[in-house]
């Protein structure tokens, strides 16, 4: 007797996949992508944008009497820097 093969309608097949592709770990998964993503956007241009404030501290004599501030201000961009390094290469 030969063995009797059932064929899963294609509706069926389309249906799972689409349950598949919606479940936790995969939604998880995006959404950390898309965080990071925006992360990284957010981290490129502060590291981009934030030493054109340095010259108006540096200018009026406010970092060197606010040199905590200052010092925060560059480590902040250190910071970025290394965050938004990989920006846009994909």
């Amino acid at each position: 007797m030969e063995p009797v093969i059932m064929s899963v309608p294609e509706s069926t097949a389309v249906a799972r996949t689409a349950v598949e592709s919606l479940s936790v770990p995969t939604v998880l998964r995006r959404a950390a992508s898309l965080a990071a993503r925006a992360v990284r956007f957010v981290a490129f241009w502060l590291a981009a944008l934030l030493p054109f404030s340095y010259l108006p501290l540096l200018a009026t004599g406010l970092a060197a009497t606010h040199q905590f501030a200052f010092g925060g201000l560059v480590g902040l961009n250190a910071v970025a820097f290394v965050m938004g390094h990989s920006h846009n290469t994909e």
